[in-house]
């Protein structure tokens, strides 16, 4: 017990020694990242590189074991294919940049959910969205989840469970206790399909890095338009789904709250790519990594705004403060993240050029594959995948990059981003292993599975079957 408890505090202590440092690494890869946006040297690879290995060496024993091997078995896989001349040093460059610039996704948002964690904002417009009448709960539930969870990611359904369980106090017997469960129900639901929305657009999800990242001649710019009616679209599917299912009740049982509250937050969640639009037309970049590169500006600013009461110098001490309180540990506790977005960026490097085009596209040819299918088979093993506990950030790198390998596939760049987006965003409320539906499971008093299977089945179902009907009608 007391050995026990001595090892434990030597933990914290190496843990507390090591978050500076280990903050440090990041911030490097990140510049990094950067400045070769900005087309910067190519030696840069070399100090990405190393802050990222001193970061996964300084944050070892907070590491889980599954990204322990992905941390040691990534780079032994690259100098075993460097040293048997399957790949070139170049490629393995590459590699490092694709991990650098994955490492700043998660390092930029960090810093917006951050902010937004403190924000009175957020759970103002939290409580205004569970404090509607029941005609309009379900459509706003979801629309408002949807915008907290592009500021917020995963944390937004912690907000917003948090306020759908003081809300809905399930009291008494009978028809109170039945309709309190199935409010909770709907509630939770719109939270979940909200959420799982993200992916078809946000620039702040990992499907869009990923998408975006391997498929170089799509924009966000290009996409968003598009991902946009997707996501109208899903949202609106389920609000179909949910009035078709619930009757409409005779009263109203909860007061009507103001909505003006959420004009602030639409417009700050509208700003980041706003302003990135306008930097990239300025500076000739991309959108999509000046997106990442505005948001911790905004992020920043939002924190000094939380302190508007105070005085010039004191709002000055106390953001500075913060930063340097909070933001180490906001980074280092992605720990896990980072090695899995920044493995599984460099595998996607180093790997895609391994596959044979030319074996491919003669298995296409012979096997009397349709684009329609072949498109449906992505989305398949993606499922697949989902529900055996495979993480879909290495299944998408891989089968996205594979595809781009494959000689006269003649499938447009945006039917291949848009089937990936919407089947990330089915699975994502259907599959027990992802944190979202963990997450809203912890609140609803069901399993995972009966959550994704049960409760949002026939609504994950009906999106697959129509997405695969105009697969094959559009191909």
């Amino acid at each position: 017990m007391i050995i026990g408890a001595a090892v434990l505090k030597r933990q914290d202590n190496w843990e507390d020694f090591a978050r500076l440092p280990a903050t440090v690494c990041l911030l490097i890869a990140t510049a990094c990242a950067i400045a070769r946006q900005f087309g910067g040297e190519e030696w840069l690879t070399i100090p990405a590189a190393t802050a990222l290995l001193v970061f996964i060496a300084l944050q070892w024993q907070g590491i889980t074991m599954t990204y322990r091997i992905f941390s040691v078995v990534t780079p032994g896989l690259a100098t075993g294919l460097w040293l048997s001349d399957k790949i070139d040093a170049q490629t393995i460059a590459n590699g490092v940049d694709r991990a650098a610039f994955f490492t700043f996704f998660l390092t930029s948002l960090a810093v917006l959910r951050e902010s937004a964690k403190s924000s009175t904002l957020v759970r103002e417009c939290g409580k205004a969205l569970v404090n509607q009448p029941p005609a309009r709960r379900y459509m706003l539930m979801s629309f408002g989840s949807h915008l907290f969870s592009i500021m917020l990611n995963i944390g937004a359904l912690n907000v917003l469970g948090t306020m759908v369980q003081r809300a809905v106090r399930i009291t008494g017997g009978g028809d109170a206790q039945r309709l309190a469960s199935i409010r909770k129900k709907r509630m939770l639901t719109a939270t979940l399909r909200g959420f799982c929305g993200v992916p078809l657009w946000a620039p702040t999800s990992v499907t869009m890095l990923l998408v975006l990242s391997s498929l170089p001649q799509l924009t966000w710019e290009q996409y968003a338009p598009v991902g946009l009616v997707w996501t109208v679209l899903f949202i609106l599917w389920g609000a179909l789904l949910d009035w078709l299912a619930y009757p409409r009740p005779r009263t109203i049982q909860v007061a009507d709250r103001n909505l003006s509250v959420l004009i602030p937050f639409v417009v700050l969640v509208g700003l980041i790519p706003t302003l990135a639009y306008f930097l990239s037309r300025i500076t000739g970049l991309d959108i999509f990594p000046m997106l990442l590169m505005c948001a911790p500006v905004i992020g920043v600013i939002w924190i000094w705004y939380q302190y508007r009461r105070a005085d010039h110098w004191l709002r000055l001490r106390l953001v500075f403060r913060r930063m340097k309180r909070s933001f180490p540990k906001t980074f280092t506790v992605q720990r896990n993240e980072v090695v899995l977005f920044a493995s599984s960026g460099f595998l996607g490097v180093i790997l895609i050029p391994l596959v044979d085009p030319e074996v491919a596209r003669n298995f296409l040819v012979h096997a009397n594959v349709s684009n329609a299918t072949i498109m449906v088979s992505l989305s398949l093993i993606m499922l697949i995948c989902s529900f055996l506990g495979i993480n879909a950030i290495i299944t998408v790198t891989l089968l996205l990059g594979t595809l781009q390998q494959v000689p006269g596939l003649d499938i447009a760049p945006m039917v291949q981003a848009s089937v990936v987006a919407i089947t990330w965003a089915v699975f994502a409320g259907a599959s027990p292993f992802t944190a979202s539906l963990r997450f809203i499971a912890g609140f609803s008093g069901v399993s995972a599975l009966r959550l994704g299977v049960v409760w949002n089945g026939w609504f994950n179902v009906s999106v697959l079957a129509i997405m695969y009907m105009v697969l094959y009608i559009v191909l």
